[in-house]
């Protein structure tokens, strides 16, 4: 049986319910949005509408990949390797019906398809989607290696289909494109941000370029970390991208801790890391009248409050919606997080004892809105008559819930063990 965390072990009990009933929950909504013939996963989880949507993220298929890993150990899913295996084929054109549309040149994939039939939904050819599946598949294939060693050889296969060369921009400045269209790579972005993981799986596939192998060297390598922009927050310096102007969304920084290699064992990211969260949650401490564990500035769906999709960060965060994803997410070098998750659970988002005998619509839409635990929500609108309720739970932006926890029961060397070096 695989080992548990001291932190794990000491959770008082009251603690340790709630956490086991949110990480089991962090599993269950993925398996909410997958689509049993193909394999492939919704961009978000319908709050109020059918799930699966129809729209499926390539990013959020790369993530449902790594849950099935994650389910398999905790022993939540028999079938687990299956699902896989039946995602990874859909992936790759193996299953009847569906073709997932792919720039014919590069083989990158579109962001947005349908569900069923992997034609594209009026998206970009983009180079992050494409490596967030890439990497999701390669964990799996690590993950299932004994189990169904297939899962792996699908995984390469799909890594060795992608032309990866054209996401090099400037590989001085460790500019990285991020799309691409008819074959060529457009839209450049400047270093540091998510993109380090496609500069990642550019070395991993293609070694012997010499393009990409100083795009990764000059920029992101471990020995560069320190020389990559920073932005300071009071005194704590922060990561960020080139012009250090401002802050990036905290998810930016938990993707490359928990899916490439070398940054989730360096002690230089690590302490980056840890600097990341403190400005985080110093920022919140900020503001007037809002609790102590209130904190996560993340991204995700805003309906109904404050426009549509937003990646919130320190300086920048209209209505200050908090994300309680990103709080796992930042478990493994701040774990007394679980205790803030816990406190706003308890005080202000009960989701699965939650009662309202006087209003049972409300009772209703608290229950279909948190259905799968604690994620998106507005500090100003917990306790008013008229509470917001999220129409939507984004899977990639969720993806953090499901890392963090893992990370906290089972350590780091669950990722550090997968991923592929």
């Amino acid at each position: 049986m695989t080992l548990v965390t001291e932190f794990y072990k000491e959770l008082p009990v009251n603690v340790k319910d709630f956490f086991d009933r949110q990480y089991h929950d962090s599993y269950a909504l993925f398996e909410a949005c997958r689509h049993p013939r193909t394999g492939l996963y919704a961009d978000a989880y319908m709050t109020f509408d059918e799930n699966p949507d129809y729209r499926c993220s390539i990013a959020a298929t790369g993530v449902g990949l790594i849950s099935l890993a994650v389910a398999e150990m905790e022993g939540w899913d028999e079938e687990a390797a299956e699902k896989a295996l039946l995602t990874l084929r859909a992936c790759l054109g193996e299953v009847e019906g569906c073709q997932i549309t792919r720039d014919s040149s590069t083989g990158f994939f579109a962001h947005f398809v349908d569900m069923e039939t992997g034609a594209n939904l009026h998206s970009e050819i983009s180079t992050i989607d494409t490596s967030l599946l890439v990497a999701g598949a390669l964990f799996a294939g690590q993950h299932f290696k004994d189990k169904a060693p297939q899962i792996g050889d699908l995984a390469q296969k799909l890594l060795q289909s992608i032309n990866w060369r054209v996401v090099v921009n400037d590989k001085e400045k460790g500019v990285i494109n991020m799309v691409v269209k008819d074959g060529k790579g457009t839209l450049p972005l400047p270093a540091y941000n998510e993109y380090v993981m496609v500069s990642y799986l550019a070395l991993l596939c293609q070694p012997e370029d010499q393009d990409i192998q100083d795009l990764w060297n000059n920029n992101f390598a471990e020995e560069q970390i320190s020389h990559l922009p920073q932005i300071h927050y009071r005194d704590i310096p922060v990561l960020t991208d080139h012009d250090a102007k401002a802050f990036l969304s905290s998810f930016v920084h938990q993707f490359p801790f928990y899916l490439v290699p070398e940054y989730a064992t360096s002690p230089t990211y690590r302490e980056f890391y840890k600097n990341a969260c403190m400005a985080d949650r110093l920022k919140w401490k900020e503001l007037s009248d809002v609790a102590s564990y209130v904190w996560g500035y993340g991204a995700g769906p805003n309906d109904g409050l404050h426009g549509g999709y937003r990646a919130d960060k320190i300086n920048d965060s209209p209505h200050d919606i908090a994300s309680a994803y990103i709080v796992a997410g930042f478990l493994p070098v701040y774990p007394a997080g679980i205790y803030d998750l816990y406190a706003l659970y308890r005080l202000h988002i009960p989701y699965d004892v939650y009662t309202n005998l006087e209003d049972k619509e409300d009772e209703m839409k608290f229950r279909a809105a948190y259905k799968y635990g604690l994620h998106r929500y507005s500090w100003w609108h917990l306790e008013q008559p008229n509470r917001w309720y999220p129409t939507k739970v984004t899977l990639i932006d969720w993806s953090s819930m499901l890392y963090g926890l893992t990370a906290f029961k089972r350590g780091m060397s669950f990722f550090t063990e997968r991923l592929v070096k």
